[in-house]
């Protein structure tokens, strides 16, 4: 009896601490998962907003914008190597070296085949510049504007004479940044200026009148072969979205012989379809002695395939080239 006592007096001293490191086991693993959950959560709600970047979630794929998107083929920006872009009404290019591109209006090529070269010289925090050069000729243009009867371009009655222009130009760019902005070296406002010389002649003496017409006017002189054409010009390319820029600026027209000095003001939007598809409608507005009106609107649209790898930061985070 004594015996029955004595191990009913252990179980009860025992069992007590079994039941309870029993349940502090339990009690463990439900802090623990608990406090996984916990974490869990605020790792999502954490990842619905990035503190960085509202716009863009916190883990998610990085800033799919090119720089060559807001560095438009106008700027001191050249394409890096293999990479570019095709453009319908604007110059396309390719990038040839780190610092060299090569450039063509694909639009224009069958009425004035052109061939250009931009080399960048400086790239810095505060400005960059290249300088651009090429060759086009404008007669096979002019052969075709006689053919179809349009005289306000051309006489009819006359032999058109090979043209040749050669263009030297000066780009400097200014690219001003967004101190807030959490990827480095993108600019959201690029401010560029250019001055080129285009002189032209031809190859069997000159028998072409300056022509009348607007835009086609304002470049007479180079495309008759009439000597020396400058044009000075500045331009602003502005980040509105991540998918949106907007751009606009003038240029001044003066040469020799030429019926009138013309400026002329440009704006588009560029919209981006895709990462390799930009659209971009807009205008252009005339102001010079020519034609019928004076000013005269045109309406301006281009589309745009950039290839190649994604390019970005030519400046690196301490500032070198």
């Amino acid at each position: 009896m004594k015996r029955i006592a004595g191990f009913t007096l252990i179980v009860l001293l025992v069992l007590p601490v079994q039941v309870e490191a029993q349940f502090s086991i339990f009690r463990k693993r439900s802090s623990a998962d608990r406090a996984t959950r916990d974490l869990e959560k605020r790792q999502r709600d954490a990842g619905e907003q990035n503190a960085f970047n509202a716009v863009q979630p916190m883990g998610r794929g990085s800033d799919t914008r090119r720089d060559d998107h807001l560095w438009s083929s106008e700027t001191a920006y050249t394409a890096i190597n293999r990479t570019g872009n095709i453009s319908i009404t604007t110059p396309s290019r390719l990038g040839i070296h780190h610092k060299t591109e090569i450039q063509s209006m694909l639009g224009a090529f069958y009425f004035v085949p052109n061939i250009l070269v931009k080399h960048r010289w400086h790239t810095g925090k505060q400005l960059w510049w290249a300088t651009r050069h090429g060759v086009y000729f404008p007669s096979n243009g002019l052969t075709w504007a006689q053919k179809r009867g349009f005289s306000s371009v051309i006489d009819t009655t006359i032999s058109v004479s090979q043209v040749i222009a050669i263009r030297n130009e000066l780009i400097v760019s200014k690219p001003v940044g967004n101190k807030l902005s959490c990827v480095p070296g993108q600019p959201f406002l690029i401010i560029t200026a250019g001055l080129a010389l285009d002189y032209s002649s031809t190859l069997s003496g000159h028998n072409v009148k300056p022509i009348d017409e607007h835009i086609l006017g304002a470049r007479s002189t180079a495309l008759i072969g009439d000597g020396l054409l400058i044009i000075a010009r500045i331009r602003a390319d502005a980040q509105l979205t991540e998918d949106m820029i907007v751009e606009g600026g003038f240029r001044f027209l003066t040469g020799e012989n030429s019926i009138s000095d013309v400026i002329e003001h440009h704006a588009a939007l560029n919209y981006r379809l895709t990462n390799n598809i930009t659209v971009s409608p807009g205008y252009i507005v005339s102001f010079g002695n020519l034609g019928n009106s004076n000013p005269q609107l045109y309406p301006f649209f281009d589309l745009t395939w950039y290839f190649g790898q994604k390019p970005r930061r030519h400046i690196s985070l301490f500032g070198r080239n």
